[in-house]
């Protein structure tokens, strides 16, 4: 080791030394040497001025707090630069953490509006197709019913209602002409009639 690296080592274990000791004149000479580098260091891995300063302000001030508990066994600089770099990586990671959490809220929000959505289309479908419904002869409404609401077959219909079956198909057909009318212009609305009430 050269003479001008002990010289560095013994000044930086005296500083230390001085700064366990609570001398506010050792820590402000730490502070004024190594303030620019570190910061030069965090500004180019974050590009964001701002943080870099928080990140470095609050290693110097941890470094003040922790004094006299404080061990270095290397050297300070080495110290220094680590310590800043694992607070640069803690900062992007909670960012990073804060980043996925937004995107995953935002992606429920929008869920849960797509279901609201959806239901209040739902809803307005429904009243849509009751109002075509009741302006149905009854004949036909009373049989479209009995298919579509109550799952009965035309079978079914036929017998209750005492009707052939080719009477209850063409009376359902004429039903959902009349649905595919009034409500055909929204395919939507065409895909949950079949859906929902076929």
């Amino acid at each position: 080791m050269t003479i001008d690296k002990l010289y560095v080592l013994n000044e930086e274990k005296t500083l230390l030394h001085e700064l366990q000791k609570g001398d506010e004149s050792a820590f402000r000479q730490i502070y004024n040497q190594y303030y620019g580098v570190l910061y030069l260091h965090a500004y180019n891995k974050l590009r964001d001025r701002e943080t870099a300063k928080d990140i470095v302000h609050d290693l110097f001030a941890g470094i003040w707090q922790k004094r006299e508990s404080l061990t270095i066994t290397g050297k300070l600089s080495s110290y220094l630069y680590a310590s800043v770099r694992n607070r640069i990586l803690d900062y992007i990671s909670k960012e990073q953490s804060k980043a996925n959490y937004l995107e995953s809220l935002t992606q429920r929000m929008e869920s849960q509006y797509e279901a609201t959505d959806h239901r209040v289309r739902e809803k307005m479908l429904e009243e849509q197709i009751e109002n075509v419904l009741l302006q149905l002869p009854p004949r036909i409404r009373e049989i479209f019913e009995l298919s579509r609401k109550q799952y009965l077959s035309h079978k079914e219909i036929s017998q209750r209602l005492n009707l052939s079956e080719q009477s209850v198909r063409s009376y359902i057909k004429d039903a959902l002409r009349a649905l595919r009318m009034k409500l055909g212009s929204f395919p939507w609305i065409l895909f949950l009639i079949y859906c929902k009430f076929l």
